[in-house]
């Protein structure tokens, strides 16, 4: 579902540009720390506050829908977490190849992306094979990528025609009805509704060899 547009969310993401960053840097500080986790799709903000408040590290959030963006980034702004994290208004192909590859994160979250249900969009797809290969490239070695979904089409693609397709990862995790780790892991706006909702969540880690 597309979000609705606010017309105030890119002049606010311009105004805080300590949060909200206009480029993704390699030289940049922040990203020397480690640990050094990334989102892909953060959504409106939950997940990355809820683990930045578990899970000492710099957080790095990507979301291209900037009203979107803007609802994250006014949750964040004043909250106790906020230094740990830095967030990036863009699409991830385009990051890919413009900004992201003088970097190496020590783990990778893709929580719910849009599933993108018909077979012939398969390629648009995060987790299509050569998409998914290039979010690999990104980890450090016996760096993890956990991935989460509620649907099950998806997750099988995923699952049958995209894992084969990779090279130098092993495959850690692979459930249907993922059990929530109140310790290691955090839920997103989308994941709670769907809990709550009684549907089983689908969850598959992988690490870098």
């Amino acid at each position: 579902m597309r979000s609705r547009h606010k017309a105030w969310a890119k002049p606010y993401l311009e105004a805080h540009d300590e949060l909200v960053l206009p480029s993704i840097e390699a030289g940049n500080p922040f990203f020397k720390a480690s640990p050094l986790y990334l989102e892909i799709g953060m959504g409106k903000g939950d997940f990355i506050l809820g683990l930045a408040s578990k899970k000492k590290g710099h957080y790095l959030g990507l979301e291209r829908d900037l009203s979107v963006l803007g609802v994250a980034a006014k949750k964040i702004i004043d909250a106790p977490e906020a230094s740990s994290i830095r967030l990036r208004g863009e699409d991830f192909d385009f990051l890919f190849e413009e900004e992201l590859k003088g970097l190496t994160f020590d783990a990778i979250y893709l929580n719910f992306p849009d599933p993108w249900p018909k077979k012939k969009h398969g390629k648009r797809r995060l987790t299509f094979a050569p998409r998914l290969s290039n979010i690999l490239s990104l980890l450090k070695p016996g760096g993890r990528f956990y991935f989460k979904t509620d649907a099950e089409a998806l997750f099988a693609f995923t699952v049958e025609e995209s894992l084969p397709a990779l090279k130098g990862v092993r495959l850690i995790e692979k459930t249907d009805d993922y059990v929530f780790d109140e310790v290691e892991d955090a839920m997103s706006e989308y994941e709670k509704k769907k809990r709550q909702m009684g549907l089983p969540i689908h969850r598959l880690i992988l690490e870098k060899e």
